[in-house]
């Protein structure tokens, strides 16, 4: 066993033996099985297919560590800057900051709460859901994040209820101490049949010391149920960031996920999709832009398990210097998924020559009766759009910039929060070609 695993092993079992008194049986159970998955699989390495891009040594050899109770850091004024309309709440190097957090104008068909307190109070609902999902023994970041359940969000949408504005949930490293902070939110959403709702992360941080994010989010959706999830990763250039969603559609409900990695050393999302019920619709956008040494990982596996359902993915990718993006997407159509339509694409634009993409879209097809289509490309920018531009006056590095943002442009426009699009632009502008480095809030 390494020396890292056994660090984290170690955490995991103190947490546990503080929390054991405190937790119900059913919660203590989750704790346990993560960490016994955990011990058995061990963290990856890339001679794991699904790692085969990705070395995850940095973060297994770091020793991140979550921080205690009673910490205090001071993020108004950054909270303030990032802040959308609407209620939010805010975690800080992975605990919740009733402080900074705000359910002013929460709808009334919408409950909100940090899962410490769901714990308390919403037992029976939590338990229902929690670990159902997102199964431990499924990926060695899943037992970890179980193993150390104790924060995060519990979302409930009422049957019926039509929310106006979206809950968001910030997820801030504050860069204080000398200590590489480890947290691992764990996000619950259930959304009512025939309900709709917004939800938006937002992971940033202050630049200082090292973070590691180990994000787990679980999304059951009821019939005709509608979820637009959006989620903004701009950590700071050092931080690493794993993050997985988890979603089970009901018969005609919907998901429409919007993801954009642009901060991190190391950062990888994955989305998990499973359709339980004919009718039900699926629609990835994803958006990764890196730069200096970054290394940006995208994975989805779409479920199609019954009749009649339809996914659609988009994701882009923008690479810059000596960065380096990968794209894994996987479309299973069962054998009893007839009527099935989906369709996959992954389009990269690299703007340096020793930037690199791995992309490996992939179509598992088990029936007979579908329409299914996937793509990747990977380019630079179209040198005759270059002189085009150039021959009207326009500098070659406006130029540059302006068919790259045009490349992106069709993602970012995808989102329908006006005041998150923005958001996302300034962000962007700032990692496009003569852009100075942002961080978010800037």
């Amino acid at each position: 066993m390494s020396a890292g695993l056994q660090h984290y092993l170690d955490v995991a079992q103190r947490f546990q033996a503080e929390q054991a008194e405190t937790a119900p049986l059913w919660l203590r159970a989750l704790r346990e099985e993560g960490l016994a998955q955990l011990s058995r699989q061990g963290f990856p390495t890339p001679r794991h297919e699904d790692w085969k891009y990705t070395d995850v040594a940095p973060i297994v050899s770091r020793g991140f560590a979550p921080v205690g109770a009673g910490r205090s850091v001071d993020l108004k004024a950054r909270v303030e800057q990032l802040a959308l309309p609407g209620p939010r709440l805010v975690f800080v190097d992975g605990r919740h900051s009733p402080e900074l957090s705000s359910l002013e104008g929460l709808y009334e068909g919408v409950t909100v709460k940090s899962l410490r307190v769901a714990v308390r109070e919403d037992a029976e609902a939590l338990e229902a859901v929690l670990g159902r999902r997102a199964r431990a023994e499924a990926h060695p970041f899943t037992a970890l994040n179980a193993a150390l359940l104790e924060e995060g969000a519990f979302v409930q949408v009422r049957p019926g209820a039509v929310a106006p504005s979206p809950v968001q949930l910030f997820f801030l490293a504050s860069g204080a101490g000398a200590a590489p902070v480890l947290a691992s939110p764990r996000i619950v959403v259930v959304a009512g049949e025939n309900s709709e709702a917004a939800l938006v992360e937002l992971y940033a941080g202050v630049e200082g010391g090292a973070s590691f994010t180990n994000a787990v989010t679980e999304v059951v959706l009821g019939d005709n149920a509608r979820l637009h999830h959006y989620k903004l990763q701009a950590e700071p250039d050092a931080a690493f960031h794993l993050a997985s969603l988890h979603a089970r559609l009901s018969r005609d409900s919907s998901l429409t996920s919007h993801a954009f990695a642009l901060g991190g050393a190391l950062a990888r999302n994955e989305v998990y999709s499973v359709f339980a019920g004919e009718g039900g619709e699926c629609v990835l956008n994803g958006l990764y832009v890196g730069h200096g040494t970054q290394h940006l990982d995208n994975r989805t596996d779409l479920d199609h398990a019954v009749p009649r359902c339809t996914s659609r993915e988009l994701y882009k990718g923008v690479l810059d210097d000596r960065a380096r993006g990968t794209f894994h997407g996987r479309v299973l159509v069962r054998q009893d998924a007839q009527r099935t339509d989906a369709s996959q694409t992954n389009r990269n634009l690299l703007l340096s020559e020793e930037a690199l993409v791995d992309t490996r879209p992939q179509l598992e097809i088990l029936a007979d009766d579908v329409k299914c289509a996937h793509g990747a490309a990977v380019g630079r920018l179209d040198e005759q759009a270059l002189f085009y531009l150039r021959a009207r006056g326009i500098p070659r590095a406006e130029a540059e910039r302006l068919l790259t943002y045009a490349f992106a442009s069709e993602v970012v426009g995808a989102v329908k929060l006006e005041p998150l699009r923005a958001r996302v632009e300034q962000l962007l502008a700032g990692r496009l070609p003569g852009g100075a480095r942002r961080e978010v809030g800037a």
